[in-house]
């Protein structure tokens, strides 16, 4: 092969090649393929032709174009190269950057979803927050419900009751007791929930031994309240027929000074539902309602000892008056006859005696029987009862009492009663302390206003010395205040005293 043929072969190669690894899109040479091509068939040609002068000079001009192209070529897959190299470096830092982007993504991602736990836990805590501050809220009104009631009723069955339906309002239950220690038993005194279950007259006012409720037994020990949340596991709790259904329990003690009075539990039949904030509430409810137990109890007694003073005075009452008249009146029928058949003039004088004697025994009973019936005072006209009273004390003490009723219309019987209670307490105490021979009362009452007075001309008093505390003023300012009305007292040393009492009828 002559070495025109071979350079023939390697150009034809070289384009082959070119054409096979030529990129999708090139970079814009000045070389063309065609002219190439073109080219390589005149080589060829002149190849195949005779050789000569012409064909040596257009040999070496092609070759020369040829090596032209070559170089433009070379220079154009180099810069090829360099933008693939570039290219593939840019592809790398994508790639970097997308890896970096995807890192920052998931690094945020996992911030917003720290973000997001935070704020939902946030959120929750701002539920329980405002859940417990409607709880308190609710407690604290219930608890003002109850001290209301406990302000305004001294009715013990009342308090109880409206203490087991205010609990329900804060605490939810399904059963509810309250119960009364006494010596070693407690009496179940009231109950809510066990109606619908047939089982009210089953518990209600029982008395059960505290020896047989562990609860109660290890309550009387520790003194504050527990939550039993299920029943069925705890070993505190002993099960009583018909109660299987209670699956939770919670108790108070009621206690007050140091002494536990009774019990306040509640039952549900939902396991796990009584927890120690149930507990720790329905304490506040049991302390609530040992102060209501514990002035009932106080009321009583002083009930009883007002009913025993009252007949300790009633008592002395018949001892210094009736007793000592009729023991005159027993003195006097046994002389009598000897005295009419001496003289019977001194008879018949002591017959006027006798009789007077008499009328004011029956006086001073009709006075007493008044006093054993506080409804009996009430019916009859307040005028009346004033005079009668005073009448009573005239006879007793030969003090003068002059009694003025200009009406006596009928007044409600609380302020009926309080003012009779008044006149009398202002009558005694001139009796005991004012040294008065004289006295003066003053009703009148058109039944929307009530005016009355009493003054007498004793020695007197300064009220600056006297505090209202003292000769009865209290008494008789307590019962005035309790029926809305005013009182007032003037007295001067040396010019007796004067006790006023107005009473208006409040607006409907």
């Amino acid at each position: 092969m002559s070495d025109l043929q071979e350079k023939v072969q390697v150009v034809q190669s070289w384009l082959d090649e070119l054409r096979q690894d030529r990129p999708a899109n090139p970079p814009r040479v000045n070389v063309n393929e065609t002219v190439l091509t073109q080219v390589l068939e005149v080589i060829q040609q002149s190849a195949a032709g005779s050789g000569g002068p012409d064909v040596s000079q257009n040999y070496a001009d092609l070759e020369r174009q040829v090596q032209k192209q070559t170089v433009a070529l070379t220079r154009a897959t180099n810069a090829l190269k360099r933008q693939i190299t570039q290219r593939e470096t840019a592809a790398q830092k994508l790639r970097k950057a997308y890896n970096d982007l995807e890192v920052h993504l998931q690094d945020h991602i996992a911030y917003q979803s720290k973000l997001n736990q935070r704020l939902q836990e946030q959120i929750e805590e701002e539920k329980r927050t405002q859940v417990g501050k409607q709880e308190e809220k609710a407690l604290s009104e219930a608890l003002r419900d109850t001290l209301a009631t406990m302000s305004s009723t001294v009715d013990l069955d009342k308090i109880l009751d409206h203490i087991l339906d205010t609990v329900k309002r804060v605490t939810p239950y399904d059963g509810a007791n309250i119960l009364f220690v006494e010596s070693d038993l407690v009496h179940v005194v009231r109950q809510r929930g066990y109606q619908a279950r047939g089982l009210d007259k089953d518990w209600l006012n029982q008395r059960i031994p505290i020896t047989k409720l562990a609860v109660l037994q290890q309550l009387m020990d520790v003194g504050k309240s527990m939550a039993i949340p299920d029943t069925t596991t705890s070993p505190l709790w002993i099960g009583f027929p018909n109660l299987a259904w209670v699956n939770s329990n919670v108790i108070a003690p009621i206690r007050s000074n140091g002494k536990i009075l009774g019990f306040l539990s509640l039952d549900s039949a939902t396991p796990g539902y009584f927890t120690e904030v149930h507990a720790e509430r329905l304490q506040t409810f049991a302390d609530q309602a040992a102060i209501a137990i514990q002035n009932a109890r106080l009321l009583e007694r002083a009930k009883r000892a007002a009913i025993l003073a009252e007949r300790n005075r009633l008592a002395n009452e018949l001892h210094d008056t009736i007793s000592q008249t009729l023991w005159s009146m027993s003195l006097l029928t046994e002389r009598i006859s000897a005295i009419w058949e001496i003289d019977q003039e001194e008879g018949r004088r002591s017959l006027l005696t006798l009789h007077l004697l008499a009328q004011n025994a029956l006086g001073e009973m009709r006075s007493l029987l008044l006093e054993l019936s506080p409804s009996a005072l009430t019916k009859g006209k307040l005028g009346d009862l004033i005079r009668q009273a005073a009448e009573v004390i005239s006879n007793r003490t030969a003090l003068s009492i002059s009694v003025t009723v200009e009406n006596q219309e009928p007044i409600p019987p609380d302020v009926h009663f309080a003012l009779y209670r008044v006149v009398q307490e202002a009558l005694n105490n001139v009796v005991l302390h004012a040294q008065a021979n004289k006295v003066e009362v003053y009703f009148n009452s058109d039944g929307r206003r009530v005016e009355l007075s009493v003054h007498d001309n004793g020695v007197g008093f300064d009220p600056s010395e006297i505090g209202i505390g003292h000769l009865g003023l209290s008494i008789m300012n307590d019962r005035i205040k309790s029926i809305g009305g005013t009182l007032e007292t003037s007295s001067h040393k040396g010019e007796g005293s004067r006790i006023r009492v107005v009473w208006i009828a409040p607006t409907a």
